[in-house]
This record gives structure tokens, C-alpha cells and sequence, in this order.
């Protein structure tokens, strides 16, 4: 019994070694001492802080502190601590009263009591208060300065309205300790080609109203046609259908102002030249066989400017109207949508030695499949007097892709076939092919 708890707790206690080296240890925040800052009389004397003659400027100095370790607080990424909280070790170090800014900072740096310190200086000129801040931080064993601020107010009581201008200077771009107000939006790249189905990433940068990066900012997009270009939170475009959208991006930030949004404009394109071999599922008339076909499909390249808004008026005004009770109108409005809002492709197939298809379809494409429909004309090759005629073709498909590039269609295709000579009666055909598309 007593062995089996032992092995037990030898279990558990390698598994307690085991978490605490494969969970990382939380990275202690940065201590930051901010102390009260110090006042100057007209001649840059240090102004005693016992002292009762300037009472309003030496209570300033400390309202001025308090006021940066408290955005300081509110940043949370750093553990602030001020002159009251340490007042006991500052005695300890025993500052004379006219020990400077950078003594006092290297005598606490020194001492382990903060990994940076903030102080600075007070004075009045006539009605003026001007504030200076620095920030010190040891390097090896010497105190640098590696952060200043100067600004000044007006009027003495308006100077703790400096805090925040004083603290976006006092730190690196990087460090927000107060999140600067976006003024401008770049996105990049500007202008984007896609082809059918390929997804691509968007940098966006902003910009303060000084012409400095924003750090870590937060963005949202729209896209004008999501049935064309997706976007995602992530900036990731998609192209769902040929045609062209605009991106919009806008920037969340708490400042007062998020700028201007960037917009940039996606095209998508549809795969200009396939290749198509199949076979007729159905014989021809008179015929056992089920003959090959060999197919090329041929996109032109046209400035794709998305669907219409309106569908045009294809019939004058007495025409049969297009409503539910109305089989010819819902053919109508079928055909006249897939011929002005699809893509205009030009099919050319033939069944070698045989016989010569051409047609004209307007194709609706996706990223995964398309619908088609278009009229035509088929001739014999053997025999251009026999089984020519007009045809209607109707193509639906699916495909599959290889590379941004390439794509691999699996379609169906029916021709109805109505011959030009009366000796022959219309019929239908279905065929299957199988190929590949190229994009541009």
C-alpha cells in the first residue's frame, strides 16, 4: 500500500516539474517611480517644498505627478509608484534639497527601488508655467536620460491639462501610453487583381496627425459587394465572383478622431482560356457510339463592372409581361439576366472529322462552380448539308483548384438542337467534360 502511494505522489510530483517548465512565467511589469516634480523660481532656484511663499507652484509640482502616474495606472503595463508610496526608503537616500533630477533618479536606480524613474521641473515666467519631464533608465551601470518633454500653459491652473501631451512625447511610438487619435489610413496595396477564387492580404497603416505610426491598432472592413469580394477581420480578400468592389477600412481607436477611412478597389477576373474533352452521354441520331468531343472555352477580357443595377429593357412595352403567371416572361428575364449579367464566353467544339459547334453563353461564376446558358450554331464537317441547325445550350459546372492560376471544371452541358433542314426534328444532347481553365 505504502509503495503504491509512493509511486503516486513520485507521479504528481513529476508532473508538477513537468507544467512549471512548459508553462512560461508570467513577465513581471516594468516598476516606474514617478516623483514629485521639482519647483523652479524665476532664476532656476529650487524652491524649498516646505516653502510657504509659492505654495500654489510646489503644490503643482505634485498635482503634475500625481497626474502622470495616474495615465500611467490606467496604460497597466507598468507598476507605478510615486513619492508617497516610497516615502520611507526616498528618506532612507536622504536627497538634499537641491540634489538635481538626475541624482535623484540615479540614486533610486541605483538602489533597485525602479527600472525607470520620471521626474521633471516647475517654474513660472510672468504667467506662464512651463513643465519639463524627463525619463531615466540605467544602461549597464550608468543613468541615461532616454525620454524628454517640454510644454507650458498659459496660465498655472491649466498646466495638469499637459499630462497627456507630456506623456506622448515622453515615450516611444511604440509605447501608447495615451492612445493617439488616428488621422490617416493608408492600405496596401492600393489597387488589387484577383483571380477567380484566390485570396490575398491587406497591410493598412495609420497614421497620427504628426505623421507617426499608430501602434497595435484595431481595424474594420467592408466590402461595397459581398458577392463579389469577401473581406474578413483580418484584412483577407477573397474573390467570389468576376466584377469589381471597393474595400473600405476603418480604424478603432478611444481618440477623439479616427480619420478619414481608406478605401482601395478589388477586381476580380474570370479564367480567360479552358481546355474541354467529354463525351455525348446521349448518341447522336442513328448512331451506337458515344462520340469524343474536344472543347475550347475563350473568356475576352472586358473591364468588369459588376452586375447591373437595373436589368435592361430587352422587349418594348406591349411585350408579354414578366411576372408568375407568365411562363415566357420568367424565360425571358432567366436569359436576359444570364446574358447581361454573366460573362460573355465563346465556345468552340467539335468532334474531329466530324462536326463543328460554336456558341455564345453568358456564364455566371463563382469560386465553386458556374451556370450558363447561350444560343449557337453546329454544322458537319463530313457532310455540311445534314444536321445543321441552331442550338440552345445550357452548362452547369463545378471545379476544382490546382494553383492561383489553374483550375480543374467538371460541367454538364445540354444542347437543344433545332435543324435548319425540315427533314430533321429537333433534339437534345447531354455531354460531360472534363479540362482545365487558365486565369491571367
Amino acid at each position: 500500500m505504502r509503495r503504491t502511494q509512493g509511486k503516486h505522489i513520485l507521479i504528481l510530483m513529476l508532473l508538477l516539474i513537468t507544467l512549471g517548465a512548459v508553462l512560461p512565467a508570467q513577465a513581471a511589469a516594468e516598476r516606474v517611480v514617478v516623483l514629485d516634480f521639482l519647483a523652479l523660481d524665476a532664476q532656476g532656484n529650487y524652491i524649498d517644498p516646505r516653502s510657504t511663499s509659492q505654495g500654489d507652484l510646489v503644490s503643482l509640482s505634485r498635482v503634475m505627478a500625481q497626474g502622470i502616474a495616474a495615465r500611467l495606472v490606467q496604460y497597466g503595463e507598468f507598476e507605478v509608484q510615486d513619492s508617497v508610496s516610497l516615502r520611507g526608503k526616498l528618506a532612507e537616500l536622504g536627497f538634499a534639497p537641491e540634489a538635481s533630477a538626475w541624482e535623484r533618479a540615479q540614486a533610486i536606480l541605483t538602489a533597485g527601488l525602479a527600472d525607470q524613474v520620471i521626474t521633471g521641473s516647475l517654474t513660472l515666467l510672468q504667467n506662464t508655467a512651463v513643465v519639463g519631464v524627463q525619463r531615466f533608465q540605467l544602461a549597464g551601470r550608468r543613468t541615461v536620460l532616454v525620454g524628454s518633454a517640454l510644454a507650458s500653459a498659459a496660465r498655472v491652473q491649466d498646466a495638469p491639462n499637459l499630462v497627456d501631451s507630456l506623456l506622448t512625447d515622453l515615450f516611444p511610438p511604440d509605447v501608447q501610453v495615451i492612445e493617439r487619435a488616428v488621422d490617416q489610413l493608408f492600405v496596401v496595396p492600393g489597387q488589387v487583381r484577383l483571380n477567380l477564387g484566390q485570396s490575398k492580404q491587406l497591410t493598412v497603416y495609420a497614421l497620427d496627425a504628426m505623421g507617426r505610426p499608430i501602434a497595435s491598432p484595431e481595424f474594420l472592413f467592408f466590402s461595397s459587394d459581398e458577392s463579389k469580394v469577401s473581406v474578413d477581420e483580418q484584412g483577407v480578400v477573397t474573390g467570389l465572383q468576376p466584377g469589381t468592389a471597393t474595400i473600405t477600412v476603418r480604424a478603432i481607436t478611444r481618440g477623439t478622431r479616427s480619420g478619414s477611412p481608406a478605401v482601395m478597389q478589388v477586381t476580380v477576373l474570370p479564367p480567360t482560356f479552358g481546355v474541354r474533352v467529354g463525351s455525348l452521354v446521349t448518341p447522336r441520331g442513328g448512331e451506337t457510339r458515344f462520340p469524343v468531343r474536344i472543347g475550347l472555352r475563350l473568356t475576352p477580357t472586358v473591364d468588369q463592372k459588376g452586375a447591373q443595377s437595373k436589368t435592361p429593357d430587352l422587349a418594348p412595352a406591349d411585350a408579354l409581361p414578366a411576372d408568375s403567371s407568365n411562363p415566357l416572361g420568367i424565360i425571358s428575364s432567366f436569359f436576359g439576366s444570364m446574358l447581361t449579367n454573366g460573362l460573355m464566353t465563346i465556345d468552340l467544339d467539335f468532334d474531329p472529322s466530324r462536326e463543328l459547334l460554336v456558341s455564345f453563353s453568358g456564364v455566371q461564376r463563382s469560386a465553386s462552380g458556374y451556370l450558363g446558358t447561350g444560343v449557337g450554331y453546329v454544322t458537319p464537317l463530313d457532310d455540311v448539308e445534314s444536321q445543321k441547325g441552331f442550338i440552345l445550350r445550357f452548362t452547369i459546372g463545378t471545379q476544382y483548384r490546382t494553383s492561383s492560376r489553374l483550375a480543374m471544371p467538371v460541367e454538364a452541358v445540354v444542347d437543344a438542337i433545332f435543324p435548319t433542314a425540315s427533314v430533321f426534328s429537333p433534339s437534345f444532347r447531354l455531354g460531360i467534360n472534363i479540362g482545365f481553365d487558365l486565369f491571367p
